[in-house]
């Protein structure tokens, strides 16, 4: 069955895996390389099942494992062209390692599986979400990273089966706490990050068109808790029914065991 295994989601590693225990795909690798192995081991998955990496962006948080699982492993890695680029010039994968573009909108065939890229702004060269349609015919969204849910995002969405949605930060723990103004500023801002509150008001609309699993990822280290997260979300989902109409997932800050069945 199609499954997503956030295996870390937050601001200081990210590293989902998306597929079974015989071939799935990564999305990022931003933690060591030994920790994303050691977290696919504890849910029976080796590394040989792993085909591809799909790149969202080249901030650290995301890429940080990159070269190391490059060279010990081959596999491909798939993103944006500006991204690969970086990534290859700037020395942050393995010399032999295979790269796939994929630009805004494309789909391509990998691993038994369509995947597709969509824009998301950020503040980096190149930024984006995907989404996976699986070989049993379920679709899957991975989409932090966004400052703003632009009309780009809100149509690749679309009818999702599963999504997991950026809840970076508690608005009021970020401007109470202890950040420069200028980290404030750019975290706040149209190409930094998604609060609980935006979050929530973009789950219901995904729930409102059909969507029944949904995973919040990529919380703060300092400007959220699960609990936050969860309540917040859980206030712009009055109208619907958790676990009839949806069922909601916190990835926690370290590793998740969680496996998202969808």
């Amino acid at each position: 069955m199609a499954t997503v295994y956030p295996l870390y989601s937050s601001s200081s590693g990210n590293c989902i895996y998306i597929g079974d225990a015989q071939s799935g795909i990564l999305v990022d690798c931003g933690v060591s390389c030994k920790r994303a192995v050691d977290a696919l081991r504890q849910h029976g998955i080796e590394m040989s099942a792993v085909k591809a990496v799909c790149v969202t962006h080249t901030h650290d948080d995301h890429i940080k494992g990159l070269k190391v699982l490059t060279k010990k492993y081959p596999m491909t890695i798939i993103a944006q062209r500006t991204n690969l680029d970086i990534l290859a010039d700037e020395d942050k994968i393995a010399p032999s390692c295979e790269m796939l573009e994929i630009d805004d909108g494309q789909t391509i065939s990998f691993a038994d599986t369509e995947i597709t890229a969509f824009e998301t702004w950020h503040d980096s060269p190149a930024s984006c979400g995907f989404t996976f349609l699986t070989k049993d015919n379920k679709r899957a969204a991975v989409c932090t990273d966004l400052g703003v849910v632009t009309d780009k995002v809100r149509a690749a969405l679309k009818g999702v089966d599963m999504a997991l949605i950026e809840a970076n930060y508690d608005k009021q723990m970020l401007i109470n706490g202890g950040y420069p103004y200028p980290l404030k500023q750019r975290i706040l801002s149209d190409h930094g990050h998604l609060s609980n509150n935006d979050s929530g008001e973009f789950i219901s609309e995904l729930i409102e068109g059909g969507t029944t699993r949904v995973c919040l990822g990529h919380l703060s280290q300092n400007n959220n808790t699960s609990l936050k997260a969860e309540n917040t979300v859980l206030q712009s989902l009055a109208e619907f029914k958790r676990n009839r109409d949806y069922m909601l997932e916190v990835a926690t800050k370290d590793f998740s065991g969680l496996a998202v069945v969808f």
